[in-house]
């Protein structure tokens, strides 16, 4: 009987550490509320167009990885491991699909290098681990690239790159634009890259490559384009007309404009320096990026000489230099280039190290490193419950404890919740959604003399929203609650410091305070941003 490869060992080990972490902890804030609050309104609503949360349309991601979570929980799965499922699939996939990639490129190597050490990688395991729609970005941009190296060595090309444009269409659907804008143009780079360089001497490429007039365009209508553009575009583009129709066009506006262009060029959220990914890929990428420079000098080095350096470094650097450009900006988000740079780290040991002695030494140093590493995280997922004596661990349970004593409250002595600003994903999904809020210390006041907010009611507020002294920020609860009006049930800490205030009776006869003038809304905001 044949021994299983070690890639199946991985991926048994993966499978096994991840269907745990289904079920063994609680939401980790602040992705997954989100998914786990929207998930649960689309089902209690019937509503499964667009995601909903707090009874609002929500905009900040496309509707695939909700709809990935609906179909987990229309399989009986409570609705946070439901969330989960989608990337914790995505990361077997993306395993098998490194070792496709390797195949391609370096089919010499150990079946087992690249999909270890990339799978192990700090950055990856994290990201995976938590429901968000980027383990799809992440996914559909790997199986894209692995698609494009078919295209660019199969010559000539047999049907139609169905694994280049489903990629691109899967990165699409799950992000929106960026899809295509972090694996086209890298393609297109490479492309031009071979045509200028193939004219000079010495290139070491095959006759194919030699340039010759049109070639470039040759190679580009290679791709199919023409079929390839709309079938990318068919996971996303009916949902943006639909989506018209149903809610408005403002919504897709939103979705589109906003969340992708707007968001890029001025970063409301996620502000960074542009030299952020110089400092995340340490931990993120580790150990591999003590190998990475050397593999960005030897790209440099060999682009002309070697298709796969190229490729290699054109998709490392276009991802990078993407993201850079970017206003906003996450260290996840150049995992998109993750496995380039693991190939790039990887390749350099070959000129770094020479003797094939030495190379299987730093293999196999690299390969027991990256064990460790997945020890490690296996370790601390598995044994989270054991765990609550890390600060961060414990804070997980506290956070639905915490809520659930707002919420014994609130059933002993039965009163509306009301919260001050947006309420977070995780209130909405502990203490149930919509709620009711009011946008300013203006609106809130208004509602107590109108009515709307009566004795008895709950006022839910962010201690960072209660002003020091005499502040007149727009943004917080100006005057703070006065103790004649209102009563501090508690104070608890979610994911900040939360207080619970009662309204007294005299608070339906209270003086009017002056209040601030709000800031006055975006257009946007009609929607759901958190």
């Amino acid at each position: 009987m044949k021994k299983p490869a070690a890639l199946h060992w991985l991926l048994l080990v993966l499978s096994c550490i991840y269907a745990v972490a289904l079920f063994n902890h609680p939401l980790v804030p602040s992705m997954e509320p989100r998914f786990a609050e929207a998930v649960r309104e689309m089902l209690a609503r019937h509503e499964y167009l667009v995601p909903i949360k707090n009874g609002i349309p929500y905009i900040e991601y496309p509707p695939l990885y909700f709809w990935l979570g609906l179909l987990g929980a229309a399989l009986g799965l409570p609705i946070e491991a439901a969330i989960r499922l989608p990337g914790y699939i995505a990361l077997l996939l993306w395993v098998v699909w490194l070792a496709r990639l390797q195949k391609e490129l370096f089919p010499a190597w150990p079946k087992w290098l690249l999909p270890l050490t990339g799978a192990a990688l700090p950055g990856v395991l994290y990201n995976f681990y938590m429901a968000q729609s980027d383990s799809l970005l992440i996914l559909g941009t790997l199986i894209a690239f692995t698609g494009y190296i078919r295209i660019r060595t199969d010559r000539p090309l047999r049907a139609f790159p169905w694994e280049l444009w489903l990629g691109v269409a899967l990165a699409t659907a799950a992000k929106g634009p960026v899809g295509i804008a972090v694996t086209l143009p890298a393609m297109g780079l490479e492309i031009v890259a071979t045509g200028y360089l193939s004219m000079q001497p010495d290139t070491g490429e095959p006759r194919g490559f030699r340039y010759r007039t049109g070639w470039v365009w040759q190679e580009i209508l290679r791709m199919s384009p023409g079929r390839g553009i709309p079938l990318a575009l068919i996971g996303i583009v009916p949902w943006y007309i639909a989506a018209g129709f149903s809610i408005n066009w403002d919504f897709v506006r939103a979705v589109l404009v906003y969340q992708n262009f707007t968001r890029f060029f001025v970063g409301f959220d996620h502000l960074q320096p542009w030299w952020l990914y110089f400092q995340t890929v340490w931990g993120d990428f580790m150990p591999l990026c003590l190998l990475l420079p050397f593999g960005l000098y030897y790209g440099f080095r060999y682009v002309r000489r070697e298709f796969r350096w190229r490729l290699l470094l054109i998709w490392t650097l276009w991802t990078v230099l993407f993201f850079t450009l970017s206003a906003s900006k996450q260290s996840k988000y150049i995992l998109t280039a993750a496995p380039a740079m693991a190939l790039l780290a990887l390749a350099a040991i070959e000129p770094v190290f020479k003797t094939d002695k030495l190379h299987g030494i730093v293999r196999g140093l690299l390969g027991g490193i990256s064990v460790i590493i997945l020890g490690i995280f296996a370790f601390l997922l598995l044994g989270t419950p054991k765990l609550t004596f890390i600060p961060k661990i414990n804070h997980l349970w506290e956070m639905p404890r915490n809520l659930a004593l707002i919420d014994a409250a609130v059933k002993k002595a039965p009163g509306k919740i009301v919260s001050f600003q947006w309420p977070r994903s995780l209130t909405l999904y502990h203490l149930g959604g919509p709620m009711p809020y009011v946008r300013s210390s203006r609106e809130f006041y208004t509602e107590i003399h109108g009515g709307e907010i009566k004795p008895g009611d709950y006022i839910l507020v962010d201690a960072n929203d209660i002003p020091l002294g005499s502040e007149q920020d727009p943004q917080k609860l100006v005057p703070a609650p006065d103790p004649k009006y209102f009563e501090q049930v508690m104070r608890v800490e979610i994911e900040d410091p939360l207080i619970l205030f009662r309204v007294k009776p005299a608070a339906a006869t209270m003086p009017m305070p002056a209040t601030p003038q709000p800031i006055p809304l975006q257009w946007w905001q009609q929607f759901d941003t958190d």
